[in-house]
């Protein structure tokens, strides 16, 4: 088996993205071709990764590329997976361009290439839009009725999916709902290994169907032995 190194920037996440990629890995993994890396590579958010330096009007990634370094080095080195949210206001920082997770995803897959990203390991890279509560909240109705691990209720009975844009719920939601209040460091591990991905999936979320999606092509890699980087 080759490891899966996942890159991630908040505290909830070293808990939540180890759960979550092996949840999805136990579905499309039949071959068990990988293991996930419980020890995430906590980074700075996006923003704090690649920027724009005004005197030389060029990119700076000199962030991104150390943290890439850091995953890189691991061994039985499979691929890499960097998950971050999707709620930064511009990209790269101190620029003035609107930040859009495709335009994002490919300035840090260009940047990855000059670190071997493509060519002596795999790599993708998946936004989670508004942020990575927004995939918990689509696994709502699947945790009514459920506890924490210390039986703290989760939601008030009868809960539903809230309307809107379905990618538009994020953490403020869960705190307004969560009865004993949501804190990400706390609760968003539980919440993964409880919430059910076919329910999540109903929702139909761009970012969550572009994660299932980046799995896939990373295990297409590993089998095929070629070496990947997709934004």
């Amino acid at each position: 088996m080759k490891r899966l190194v996942l890159l991630g920037e908040g505290h909830g996440e070293v808990s939540a993205l180890p759960i979550l990629a092996t949840k999805i890995l136990k579905e499309k993994d039949a071959k068990q071709e990988f293991f996930v890396d419980d020890n995430i590579v906590r980074t700075h958010n996006p923003p704090g990764l690649i920027k724009w330096n005004k005197e030389t009007k060029q990119q700076d990634s000199k962030e991104w590329s150390k943290y890439l370094k850091i995953a890189a080095r691991r061994s039985d080195l499979g691929g890499i997976l960097a998950i971050y949210d999707g709620d930064a206001k511009k990209f790269p920082a101190g620029s003035d361009k609107m930040f859009c997770p495709k335009t994002a995803g490919r300035l840090m897959a260009e940047a990855a290439k000059l670190e071997g990203a493509g060519k002596t390991f795999s790599l993708a890279i998946v936004f989670a839009c508004v942020e990575y509560e927004s995939w918990i909240i689509a696994g709502t109705e699947s945790l009514s009725g459920k506890c924490f691990d210390d039986e703290r209720p989760i939601f008030p009975k009868g809960i539903t999916f809230p309307d809107g844009d379905p990618e538009s719920h994020g953490k403020r939601w869960l705190e307004r709902n969560v009865l004993s209040g949501y804190r990400p460091n706390r609760d968003q591990g539980s919440l993964t290994e409880l919430i059910d991905l076919k329910t999540v999936r109903a929702k139909q979320l761009r970012s969550f169907k572009r994660l299932d999606n980046a799995i896939d092509q990373l295990l297409d890699a590993l089998t095929r032995r070629v070496y990947i980087v997709t934004p």
